[in-house]
């Protein structure tokens, strides 16, 4: 457990914890919204192509799209499989959010801390209420977020705490591509990538630029986010195998 205090998951705004900064995987477990994380998680542990992936890179094309919720809820759902173990990383320094989502203070010491070598790593990872599931928040800012995301010291943490444990999944919370260019650096050191989409809000184009920049070959699923669900549910959210659209112009 790190050294400073406990994390708290947080129920969030919205009705039936449907809102922004809500665990829905958690506080509504049997909603549309959890049952629709499950079908992403199973995807991610039980791939297509039988590939293991166990680090995994949750990015979106530009602002807003809701991937530090994806993110959440996909670390969510994994801790709440039998055996296995997750850590949710914020790296995106720029607009870090995930601490949020655990009611620590967006000051708390983090990923930062660890970065500029001020602690060690398990300082700065926050044991949760959530059982299995534990967080490493991005940290106050700083001033210089690419240079810390690319060094080797982030390439070495990533490595450790993927083959640490055999049981733990690693699940990264990273900036859109197109406005962070670490992201790009990042994503050659994990197994996968799941793309966030908000339906009716992303542009095609911008999906297509993000693909561009990354190895498609690690991009696992497509998630669609704020989709309408049937029999008037108010979030929705969908997995797509590579190569299906998601997106919609608007």
């Amino acid at each position: 457990m790190g050294i400073f205090r406990k994390a708290v998951p947080r129920k969030g705004a919205g009705q039936g914890g449907g809102g922004p900064g809500t665990l829905v995987a958690q506080f509504d477990p049997w909603g549309f919204g959890a049952e629709q994380f499950r079908a992403v998680k199973t995807s991610i542990m039980f791939p297509a192509d039988g590939r293991e992936i166990r680090t995994l890179l949750v990015t979106s094309a530009v602002p807003g799209e809701g991937k530090t919720f994806v993110a959440a809820n996909i670390a969510a759902s994994i801790a709440g499989s039998m055996d296995n173990h997750v850590l949710v990383v914020d790296s995106d320094m720029r607009h870090p959010s995930m601490a949020a989502y655990f009611s620590l203070s967006p000051q708390v010491p983090g990923l930062d801390y660890y970065l500029n070598h001020r602690c060690a790593l398990e300082e700065v990872i926050y044991h949760t209420e959530i059982d299995k599931l534990s967080v490493l928040p991005a940290g106050g800012g700083v001033p210089n977020p690419s240079e810390l995301i690319t060094s080797s010291t982030m390439t070495r943490m990533i490595g450790e705490v993927r083959e640490r444990y055999e049981d733990r999944y690693v699940i990264i919370d990273s900036p859109p591509p197109l406005f962070a260019p670490e992201t790009i650096a990042l994503a050659k050191h994990v197994d996968g990538i799941i793309v966030v989409v908000r339906n009716d809000k992303t542009l095609k184009k911008s999906v297509a630029d993000l693909l561009e920049r990354l190895d498609r070959s690690r991009v696992v699923g497509i998630v669609l986010n704020r989709h309408k669900a049937p029999f008037g549910v108010g979030y929705g959210y969908r997995n797509y195998p590579y190569g299906k659209s998601g997106s919609s112009d608007g």
